[in-house]
């Protein structure tokens, strides 16, 4: 929460206490969207309610636009049918079409009842692209003028036109049949002379396609440094545009989502400390007795060892450190594909990911595997004094680093061939394999130098 949300809250809640709405629609003047926002996600669905009704329209709408609760349906159905349609009108296509996506089929025909034949059309055209496309996340407001227009004719359309600042920034350039044929950035556009037209002002710009998955976008404006990107349908014409406020968001929630998936959490959309208890526990429970009943594997593996273990107890000590060490290198070498995988670095052809394997084998065995093998030798010779037994805890940390980097490799490439997340399935899987394969290694590796 930011630091003047946090401080103001106490007194926002006596002005709601005591129904002090002046003083409070005084207040609420004065914060920013972001910082009411904060505000709200602390107060109840009654409360927040009350509090966007004291602000204008068009600050409500950009405040709920960015609003991150589990009771937004409920703040939404606090409304009345006249206040909705006004917040609504208020809100950018893609805006309310995020909105759409986190409320109940219900409440949103309700609210696609309320707007004008026009914007409804506009709702349900960007809800019926797939989910997380670029369609679902682009604006339908943009500034495009044929390319034959003059810098003068432009300028003086957009004094005339009502755009929202974010669209201003660049003008699309179409030819005759409605195509796409460039953009000229508004900066351009004042310092060029005034009868030249703007097809001859306008540079090549890439675009997506309505049904490009949005992290494209994302990736190709942060590799073209673009504040905004046109999306076209199959024969190259304008449907909209994406703009880097949205972008930013695309990245967070992706990011976001994979740190969570990583770290088995399923649902990840859902901000999980606003939700109540037992859903808290839902999201959770499952990966982990699924990880519970994998790790009985590792159990097992102790079992089918024993003879082992009662020739030479002092193994059980180096468990920890290999298993660890191992689990380690997995997880860190997983979080790289995957990284790799989403900016294009790696992809899926199989001689490049031989290649980049074996680079990274010479790499880890003589940077990683090498040097913590001498680590967990020293600690074994103290520990024990028995070279034989440093020696087996040395060259298992050797081998076992190798493998549980190669599983950290393939798995998330392996998963992104099946078309399974990587993230979702990296770190649990990533941490039972390992344990199991490093004990195997472990106990047959001992077993053989101490002729057990």
């Amino acid at each position: 929460m930011f630091r003047i949300a946090q401080a103001l809250l106490p007194e926002i809640r006596d002005l709601l206490r005591n129904r002090e709405l002046r003083p409070l629609k005084s207040l609420l003047s004065e914060l920013h969207p972001a910082e009411i926002e904060d505000i709200i996600s602390e107060l109840s669905p009654s409360e927040a309610v009350l509090l966007l009704k004291l602000l204008p329209p068009e600050k409500a709408a950009e405040v709920i636009s960015n609003l991150h609760t589990h009771n937004i349906d409920k703040i939404i159905a606090g409304f009345s049918d006249k206040q909705l349609l006004e917040i609504m009108e208020e809100m950018d296509d893609d805006d309310r079409t995020a909105l759409f996506e986190e409320l109940p089929p219900d409440l949103v025909r309700k609210i696609l009842s309320l707007l004008p034949e026009e914007e409804r059309e506009i709702a349900l055209t960007l809800l019926n692209y797939p989910e997380d496309s670029c369609g679902r996340l682009m604006n339908t407001e943009f500034v495009a003028l044929n390319r034959k227009t003059t810098v003068k004719e432009a300028l003086e359309h957009l004094r005339r036109s009502d755009y929202a600042d974010e669209v201003l920034l660049t003008i699309y350039a179409l030819d005759d049949a409605q195509r796409l044929r460039g953009q000229v950035k508004l900066t351009t556009l004042v310092k060029s002379p005034e009868e030249v037209p703007i097809g001859k002002l306008a540079e090549k710009v890439p675009f997506v396609s309505a049904y490009d998955p949005a992290w494209k976008a994302a990736k190709i404006m942060a590799d073209y440094d673009l504040l905004s990107i046109p999306v076209v349908d199959s024969a190259n014409r304008m449907l909209g545009v994406i703009t880097i406020d949205d972008v930013v968001d695309v990245i967070v929630e992706e990011s976001a989502e994979d740190f969570l998936r990583f770290a088995a959490v399923s649902d990840p959309e859902d901000n999980y400390f606003l939700l109540p208890v037992l859903e808290r526990v839902k999201k959770r429970l499952p990966w982990l007795a699924g990880l519970a009943l994998l790790a009985n594997v590792s159990s097992f593996i102790i079992g089918a060892y024993e003879d082992v273990l009662k020739e030479a107890v002092i193994l059980a000590a180096f468990i920890p450190i290999l298993n660890g060490t191992a689990g380690n290198t997995g997880s860190q070498c997983a979080s790289f594909v995957i990284r790799a995988l989403a900016t294009g670095e790696i992809t899926l052809n199989p001689k490049e990911v031989l290649k980049l394997w074996m680079t990274e084998m010479v790499g880890v065995l003589f940077g990683l595997a090498l040097p913590l093998s001498l680590i967990a030798a020293g600690s074994a010779f103290l520990r024990t004094h028995n070279l034989a037994i440093t020696l087996s805890v040395a060259l298992t940390m050797t081998v076992a680093v190798l493998v549980a980097n190669s599983i950290g490799f393939f798995l998330p490439l392996i998963a992104k061939r099946l078309g399974i997340d990587p993230a979702s399935i990296s770190a649990p899987l990533n941490a039972t394999l390992n344990d199991a394969l490093t004990l195997t290694l472990y106990f047959t590796i001992s077993r053989l130098i101490l002729h057990l």
